[in-house]
């Protein structure tokens, strides 16, 4: 049943997702009739939906490589990192979720201009964009390890296959918008949890006796903190970047921006806490029980991968393989119509072309999406060529010289009146300034102790973890810093007093959603249909592994998963009737 590698069904599975995903983009390209409803999917979407596309786009296929590259050297720490999240999250929805929904804005940096000044709003616009446009180039590099991994038998390389991948998120995004984008998370959140479950289930079975297995697992395995991954990091890298970005990560605190009404935000933070809280266990065990099952891997990138085509039968790699792709696709659509929403309304229309109409700014930001999964993509290229590091080093290394310069702003703005533009300014050249010496620095030693960090493990965790760690908290800490220094040693002009306090008190005020709700996509009607006709498709493909393969265990399990995503389908197309209208 297992480990015959990919088969025509799973191409056939990851052909019948892409079809209809692409599908339902198309069709909703014809609700986008204003700006709002293309970059904020109109502010009317139900809590629920809006939860689960932040918890899709709060991770990628970064998740399934670097996640189970740890789970397969370290253990439960992988398990661990990921439950660092709903503390963070529950943080974030205390301190400013509500914040953000009050601030009555299209995109997270509209509130800058009023808030501190014009030009430190356009200052953040192209400081901010770097740190997005490296991490979403981290996510496609990843995506594109394990379908290399997978797809070995189409002879493409990663570069190819981060080309072909690129392609398909910039269609994905560029038609519907953050509707869309919103819809398909949660049809994707779905696919996720069956394909993940599916994968979860049948591990547990390989490796039977859950005693036996554990006693032979390495030393070390269920070691909550081992190093690199110790506690020192866990809270001042893991912990601090993790709270910065649910903060302040611009494609996930748009996510508040899209619901209609503040009152909502208690029952999204909850879904989110609760999936983040029950997921990472699913997500990682099968890396770790490739240690057993499959020992000796040579590049533990390529684990997860691996230990699929290991255990999975015919036609649920290829659902895998949708599910990496689609967590990819669900945080890169977030991402990039938050990007080109910035770049549209922050500035091109502000510094550019003041007069936009609607439909001039749909296309404008239809253009930046293009222009920006472009520059993605050459990203990715860039990162594939570099020696020496794993895509987490990369990943927290690039957050350290960017990330708390441009988000520590944007939550202090928010939260503390007193911070002024000079301030935000001075925190923000500080904190960049101190990122930017310490990674360089950090790459260059990495590079010279190459092979001296092979034999000396004390070297590695200090030129790794141990670095990390003191770069965030240095970073931050310049920051603040600057920020404080730049406000106190000159009086703020009276004229950006006024305006402050204006935003404060629009902030005191509980924000309801006013207005006309335009004809849209109804999400129940479309969230039913995708899920039901992708499951007929599985369906349909599981005979043709009966009929052509003649493995019954194999079209089995492919059926059953089938069946329950075409009852989910039909499940949501029934609370279509019990929805309150808007």
């Amino acid at each position: 049943m297992a480990g015959q590698g990919i088969q025509l069904p799973d191409y056939l599975v990851i052909l019948a997702y892409f079809v209809v995903v692409i599908a339902v983009g198309f069709a909703s390209a014809r609700y986008i009739r204003k700006s709002k409803d293309y970059f904020a999917a109109g502010n009317v979407m139900p809590w629920w939906l809006a939860g689960t596309s932040f918890y899709k786009a709060s991770f990628s296929a970064l998740l399934f490589v670097i996640y189970n590259e740890i789970a397969y050297k370290y253990g439960i720490v992988a398990i661990v990192i990921l439950w660092i999240c709903p503390l963070c999250i529950v943080l974030g929805g205390l301190l400013t979720a509500r914040r953000w929904r009050r601030s009555r804005v299209m995109t997270p940096l509209g509130f800058m201009e009023r808030r501190y000044s014009a030009t430190v709003h356009q200052v953040f616009v192209w400081t901010g964009l770097p740190l997005r446009m490296f991490d979403n180039a981290l996510k496609i590099l990843s995506t594109s390890i394990i379908f290399a991994v997978a797809l070995r038998g189409l002879g493409l390389s990663i570069t190819a296959f981060m080309a072909i991948i690129g392609l398909v998120m910039i269609l994905y995004s560029f038609m519907g918008g953050q509707m869309t984008v919103m819809i398909t998370d949660f049809v994707n959140v779905s696919i996720l949890a069956v394909s993940v479950v599916t994968l979860f289930i049948l591990t547990l079975g390989k490796i039977g006796n859950l005693g036996a297995f554990v006693r032979s697992l390495p030393a070390g395995f269920l070691n909550p903190a081992p190093e690199p991954y110790g506690w020192s990091y866990l809270v001042f890298t893991v912990f601090l970047v993790t709270l910065l970005s649910y903060n302040a990560s611009w494609a996930l605190v748009q996510k508040y921006n899209t619901l209609r009404s503040e009152k909502e935000i208690s029952k999204m933070i909850a879904l989110i806490a609760g999936l983040m809280f029950v997921m990472p266990p699913i997500f990682f065990l099968p890396g770790i029980a490739a240690r057993v099952l499959l020992p000796g891997i040579a590049n533990a990138k390529e684990v997860y991968a691996l230990i699929s085509l290991k255990i999975l039968p015919i036609g649920m790699m290829g659902l895998v393989l949708a599910t990496v792709i689609s967590s990819t696709m669900s945080t890169l659509g977030s991402e990039f119509n938050t990007l080109s929403g910035v770049l549209t309304h922050d500035f091109f229309k502000k510094k550019i072309k003041p007069g936009l109409t609607e439909r001039q700014e749909i296309f404008t930001g239809r253009a930046f999406t293009v222009l920006i999964g472009t520059v993605t993509v050459l990203l990715a290229m860039l990162f594939n060529a570099l020696q020496g590091f794993n895509l987490m080093d990369i990943m927290f290394r690039v957050f350290s010289a960017f990330g708390p310069a441009t988000m520590i702003p944007l939550i202090f703005g928010l939260l503390f009146k007193k911070f002024n533009a000079r301030g935000t300014l001075w925190g923000l050249t500080a904190g960049c300034v101190s990122g930017v010496v310490l990674v360089v620095a950090n790459f260059y030693l990495v590079q010279v102790y190459a092979e001296a960090m092979k034999t000396n493990p004390t070297l590695e965790f200090w030129l790794r973890s141990g670095w990390n760690s003191a770069a965030t908290v240095v970073s931050i800490t310049a920051t603040i810093l600057g920020m404080v220094i730049g406000t106190t040693t000159r009086p703020t002009p009276v004229e950006e007093r006024n305006r402050v306090e204006a935003f404060f008190a629009d902030l005191r005020k509980p924000f309801l959603f006013e207005g006309t709700t335009s004809e849209s996509l109804s999400p129940f009607a479309v969230i039913g249909f995708m899920l039901a006709a992708f499951g007929i498709l599985v369906a349909a493909i599981s005979v043709l592994v009966l009929v052509s393969y003649k493995d019954r265990l194999a079209f089995r399990i492919d059926f059953i998963v089938a069946m329950v995503l075409v009852a989910l389908g039909l499940l949501v197309r029934m609370g279509k009737k019990k929805a309150p209208q808007p």
